[in-house]
C-alpha cells in the first residue's frame, strides 16, 4: 500500500487508536525513522539521514509532551523517569545528526525497541475508548 492509500489508512488508524495503541505507533513510526536513518547514513546519503532523524526527533518531543504535566509536577517516578529517557534519547538524536554518530542512532533505536515492546503488551490490555480527536492527548502517561 503506497501513497494516499496508504497515508488515509494511517489517519484511520491513528484517529480510532485508543491511548497506549498510539504510544505503540509512535514508538513504531520513531524506530522506523531511525533504521531509515541508518541506512542514509551508511549510504551517506545525509539531506536524507537529517530528514529521517528530525522526523524520529519530533516523535520522541511527541513521546515526552504527551507525558501527563500532573504526575511530573507530583513527583511521578515513572513518569519522571520517562521524562528524562526522552530527553536523554532526544539529545543522543541531535548528537547523531551533527556528528554523524551511528552508534548513537543504534542506541536509541535500543532503548526505544525496549519501551515498545512493553507499550505493546500494556495497549492489549487498555480498553477502547472515544476517538483521539475527543480525548485531551496530555493525559497519556507513557
Amino acid at each position: 500500500m503506497n501513497g494516499p492509500a496508504h497515508r488515509q489508512y494511517s489517519q484511520v488508524q491513528i484517529k480510532t487508536a485508543n491511548k497506549g495503541k498510539l504510544i505503540v505507533l509512535l514508538y513504531q513510526g520513531a524506530v522506523r525513522f531511525l533504521l531509515k536513518a541508518v541506512v542514509q547514513l551508511e549510504g551517506k546519503d545525509m539531506e536524507a539521514k537529517g530528514n529521517s532523524l528530525i522526523r524520529a526527533q519530533d516523535i520522541v518531543l511527541e513521546l515526552m509532551y504527551a507525558l501527563d504535566q500532573k504526575l511530573l509536577d507530583e513527583g511521578n517516578e515513572l513518569a519522571q523517569n520517562l521524562q528524562r529517557l526522552y530527553l536523554y534519547c532526544y539529545r543522543r538524536l541531535v548528537h547523531a545528526n551533527t556528528h554523524l554518530d551511528l552508534g548513537a542512532i543504534e542506541e536509541v533505536i535500543e532503548l526505544l525497541n525496549n519501551l515498545l515492546e512493553a507499550w505493546e503488551k500494556v495497549a492489549v490490555q487498555v480498553p477502547a475508548g472515544p476517538p483521539v480527536d475527543d480525548r485531551p492527548t496530555v493525559a497519556l502517561t507513557g
